[in-house]
């Protein structure tokens, strides 16, 4: 395909350009999602509130959950685009549109040779609905998926064990789960050492340690418990035990796996059934590990979120684009009716799920919006070209199936989880001075979106940083409430409507709820 003068682009390249195109197109459109991403965009704002880009605070008290990639580039896109969805998920995306282009170079300079085309895995990858969906999103696990494939695609270099280090910089060590253990894994399948090489010369891990370093050694000599909390807290019972209440069944990520590559399900089934029966050649036996080692590491993990499998997907999307090069009839028929059923599960139950989704009670039907519509009319469409074994045809059609239904979906943000409608309510009824606080559950969206530090009363702390968050200013004792009332006409809080209106009898004051979300409520106390 030429565009301009002399310039050429191979299929990956437009394969690039459009799934680019549509990933940024919505960016935008829905408010921040609560919890992940109302907290890294709020630390990301306070970083460039307060200057320190060391310490990662929410809402004024030290969090340490993730490294600070994540929060960096974030507030890299809060300065270039503003404090809005919008500014906030347009690094996120790059890092996708990133992770695109290594799995297309992946595909060139390693797995290609197994007979599938860098366009055919771009395209799966794209429009993989896991990849889709949490690709959007502002987490730590879209960098973590583009240092992955950055691997694959450049071992091996000094540059891959570079992007190893970036990362450990974006979610820690579990960054080698994705890497060097599917290598050892797929060498000692092989009872070979030519694998081995991927990891690189030694002093390439000198610079992955010079990159994902310095932070973990600096704030664990500033902060006094810190070492012990990464790695008991967020390693070994992260990974051995229930604690973060994120635990699932033994076949949980193979479910997540077989949801997230829809439409191109059927396609890896058919693409490990390729890589067992050639399992001789290395480039099978890598390709295979990357996505199976980590999915049988993860599956004996206490915690477990269907994020967590981004960094397998560009594998999943080039298991899947070698199962179909060329696709066999049972595939070509199996996505096609899985796409036949996307459409018709959204036509049939799309318009009660969007009446539970809008609160109704009883539930009634709701209309769907027009671009729901379109959505489905396009995965209709796809699925006559799936059938004739034009994926890339079909995968275009998905591509803009996922973006028309983002679309329709945006003016329903609150009730998927967007506090971005709570705090708009909030600005337009509180007069000015009027004090704001959250009470027994904390939602980072409210300071977000207020742009400033929210006090907390009665919300639980951080146990490991516990002196870190009495010391908070933004902690609040009831006696401080009982103050506030008496200075102001009213005070707003957001907090569970039950325990506020306890509270509010307690202090001997008025509460008068506004609005409802989710489980916690906004309104206000007064004398």
């Amino acid at each position: 395909m030429k565009i301009g003068s002399g310039f050429t682009l191979d299929r990956a390249g437009v394969a690039l350009l459009i799934l680019a195109a549509t990933m940024l197109a919505g960016a935008g459109a829905m408010g921040l999602f609560d919890t992940t991403e109302t907290r890294f965009a709020e630390i990301a704002r306070e970083m460039r509130v307060t200057g320190d880009y060391l310490v990662p605070r929410l809402n004024g008290v030290p969090h340490f959950h993730k490294p600070p990639l994540a929060y960096w580039a974030t507030a890299a896109g809060l300065a270039a685009f503003g404090d809005n969805a919008w500014g906030a998920r347009v690094p996120a995306i790059l890092g996708s549109i990133l992770t695109l282009a290594f799995a297309a170079l992946a595909v060139r300079r390693r797995f290609g040779v197994l007979g599938f085309t860098p366009g055919a895995a771009s395209w799966v990858l794209g429009t993989a609905l896991l990849f889709a969906v949490v690709g959007r999103s502002v987490a730590s696990d879209p960098y973590l998926a583009m240092s992955v494939a950055g691997f694959w695609a450049l071992a091996p270099s000094p540059a891959a064990l570079a992007l190893l280090g970036i990362g450990f910089l974006a979610k820690g060590p579990v960054v080698l789960a994705l890497t060097a253990l599917p290598v050892l894994a797929a060498a000692l399948a092989g009872r070979e050492g030519t694998s081995l090489r991927l990891l690189g010369p030694g002093w390439g891990w000198l610079l992955c340690a010079a990159i994902a370093l310095p932070w973990y050694l600096v704030v664990v000599a500033r902060t006094p418990g810190l070492l012990s909390y990464f790695l008991e807290a967020q390693l070994w019972k992260r990974y051995t035990t229930t604690v973060y209440h994120r635990g699932g069944p033994a076949w949980y990520f193979l479910a997540v796996l077989a949801a997230g590559m829809a439409p191109w399900s059927a396609a890896l089934v058919a693409g490990l059934g390729r890589a067992w029966r050639e399992r001789a050649r290395p480039e099978a036996r890598l390709l295979a590990a990357w996505l199976v080692v980590p999915l049988i590491f993860f599956s004996f993990s206490g915690s477990k979120l269907p994020a967590y499998l981004l960094p397998c997907v560009p594998a999943a999307a080039m298991l899947a684009a070698w199962g179909l090069a060329p696709a066999g009839r049972a595939t070509r028929i199996a996505t096609a009716l899985l796409l036949v059923a996307l459409a018709a599960a959204g036509w049939i139950a799309g318009p009660a799920a969007l009446g539970r989704l809008v609160g109704l009670r009883p539930v009634v039907p709701v209309s769907l919006p027009f671009a729901a519509h379109v959505a489905l009319a396009c995965l209709l469409y796809a699925a006559t070209w799936a059938l004739r074994g034009r994926a890339a045809r079909a995968a275009v059609l998905v591509a803009l199936a996922w973006t028309a239904l983002g679309v329709a979906l945006a003016p329903l943000d609150a009730a998927l989880g967007s506090p971005r409608q709570l705090a708009r309510v909030l600005e337009e009824n509180r007069a000015a001075g009027e004090p704001v606080i959250e009470f027994a559950r904390f939602n980072a969206g409210l300071p977000f979106y207020l742009r400033r530090q929210v006090p907390m009363l009665d919300v639980p702390p951080e146990v490991e940083f516990d002196q870190a968050f009495a010391d908070s200013s933004a902690l609040l004792r009831r006696g401080d409430l009982a103050t506030l009332a008496a200075r102001h006409a009213r005070v707003w809080v957001l907090g569970p409507p039950e325990a506020t209106a306890a509270l509010a009898q307690e202090l001997d004051l008025r509460y008068t709820a506004i609005v409802r979300w989710r489980h916690t409520a906004l309104g206000f106390l007064a004398r």
